[in-house]
């Protein structure tokens, strides 16, 4: 199969053994695998919604402690926030707002990782935004009560 983009990953930033195994191998046998319908070939979950633009699925390896986790991908290659052109921008925003009315949110945290994968803590260079649910708050609740993402790594 010839590879429709060849894809970056940093193997040093996957969060299980699972991911990083799956990552290798979908490396090697699609390239990039969210480019070109790929998310559809690699047994992952699948796309639950298909826009001209973007497209969304359940993450395969959410966050621990998340009630729920999902990505929202450009279908084509793009690795950095200021490349989504204005039509993409307004999908994008009916998309979350779907996404937010199919889940049936209070609140969720949207987040995406934009350039370099050594500062941001990305384990992919394609384009995606991640929707993030939490629990409530509980009363006296800490630290280590919460749901914890790489944005980026401390500066020396």
């Amino acid at each position: 199969m010839a590879f429709m983009k060849k894809a970056k990953v940093r193997h040093d930033n996957a969060r299980y053994p699972e991911q990083l195994e799956r990552m290798r191998r979908l490396e090697r046998e699609v390239g990039c695998f969210f480019c070109h319908g790929n998310y559809l070939k690699v047994g992952a979950a699948p796309a639950i919604k298909n826009g001209k633009y973007w497209f969304v699925k359940k993450n395969d390896y959410p966050y621990e402690g998340a009630v729920c986790h999902y990505l929202i991908a450009s279908k084509v290659h793009l690795n950095k926030i200021t490349q989504i052109t204005p039509k993409a921008w307004v999908e994008l925003l009916k998309t979350i707002s779907w996404l937010e009315k199919y889940l049936m949110v209070k609140g969720a945290s949207l987040f995406a990782r934009s350039g370099d994968m050594s500062y941001t803590g990305a384990t992919l260079d394609h384009l995606h935004f991640h929707l993030l649910v939490g629990g409530k708050k509980k009363k006296g609740g800490k630290l280590k009560d919460n749901i914890l993402v790489t944005l980026g790594h401390k500066s020396t």
